[in-house]
């Protein structure tokens, strides 16, 4: 009987330890800009990744006690694929990021600008405070999505990343 029971519990270690590595993520915990120009969030993935990006953006003047020199100017999101939103109250933006591979066929390393992916992390969150939203992050790595979401104005973001590899 105590044999069973042993084999049992190896049996479900041996189920669980390769699933351990199955789901990943990633945080930019709360940061907050003022005036300080274009604010990029970066997002990669490897190819075999799905995953899923929650933006929360707040304006720094729905903030209770907190003045800006000069006003305060209501914050602009510019998503991938060049369209733009205002957020004049705070709003959570949800994204899914397909995968595009069933599976890791090769697992590239790749960094630039505000990402960084490798077999051992295959997505990563990252923003770039007061940067050009032409930074050159394109698709051109093979195996990797990048994706950038610009903001500008005065507001408290969050971002998370929750990825599973399929």
């Amino acid at each position: 009987m105590k044999l069973k029971g042993l084999l049992v519990i190896l049996l479900v270690l041996a189920v669980l330890l390769p699933l351990s590595s199955i789901f990943q993520s990633t945080a930019i915990p709360y940061a907050s800009f003022a005036g300080s120009g274009q604010n990029v969030v970066v997002v990669a993935k490897e190819d075999y990744v799905f995953a899923r990006v929650v933006i929360t953006v707040q304006p720094l003047s729905s903030v209770p006690n907190v003045q800006v020199g000069g006003g305060t100017v209501i914050p602009t999101i510019t998503f991938p694929n060049g369209t733009s939103r205002q957020v004049p109250v705070t709003t959570t933006f949800v994204f899914t990021l397909p995968n595009t591979a069933a599976l890791p066929l090769s697992q590239p390393s790749a960094s630039g600008p505000g990402y960084q992916v490798s077999p051992g992390s295959p997505v990563s969150a990252q923003l770039l405070f007061g940067q050009n939203s032409t930074l050159g992050i394109g698709n051109s790595i093979p195996g990797i999505h990048v994706y950038q979401y610009t903001l500008t104005g005065d507001a408290i973001i969050s971002v998370d990343v929750m990825g599973v590899s399929l």
